[in-house]
């Protein structure tokens, strides 16, 4: 029992060392819309569509709502042009997670499409967490081609010393 808790009250230690370190980092970074921008180009290469649309889907409201709020500040997407598709599990009720991620994004429930369910999870149960994945789309291509050529280049930019000396 005494390790237990010397090992939990090691862990507590380490993350609120983390917390600490991510926030000293966070005070020191600018906020322009450059930096807004890039974040969004880094976190759309890795999880955006690579299809002609800016589409990125997400399970996580925080990614979700940052997704959409940057679409609308830096590339003043109007409201009205942003969709979205839930993808949920059969035990999940489609209207309370409309509800919930219509409240959670700010957006009307006339940009919900028909949310899609899964067949195969028949007879298993959602965690009580988990509200789905929301796909959110404004359809401009050229948002999507210039987020992929930020984080491109900015990937390949910060890669050339190591390239250089291998």
């Amino acid at each position: 029992k005494k390790a237990v808790q010397w090992h939990n009250g090691q862990k507590e230690a380490r993350i609120a060392e983390a917390a600490r370190q991510g926030a000293q980092v966070l005070d020191k970074l600018p906020t322009h819309p450059e930096i807004q921008e890039l974040a969004l180009a880094m976190l759309y290469l890795g999880e955006g569509a690579k299809t002609n649309s800016t589409t990125l889907a997400s399970s996580d409201a925080r990614i979700a709502r940052f997704f959409v709020s940057s679409l609308q500040t830096l590339y003043d997407v109007p409201t009205e042009k942003i969709r979205c598709h839930l993808h949920l599990r059969s035990d999940q009720d489609p209207e309370e997670l409309v509800r919930y991620w219509s409240k959670t994004l700010k957006l009307p429930r006339e940009n919900f499409g028909k949310p899609l369910i899964d067949k195969r999870t028949v007879r298993s149960k959602t965690y009580d967490h988990y509200k789905g994945v929301c796909s959110i789309s404004c359809g401009r291509v050229a948002i999507q081609r210039r987020l992929m050529y930020i984080a491109n280049g900015f990937c390949d930019e910060l890669a050339k010393p190591i390239c250089q000396r291998g």
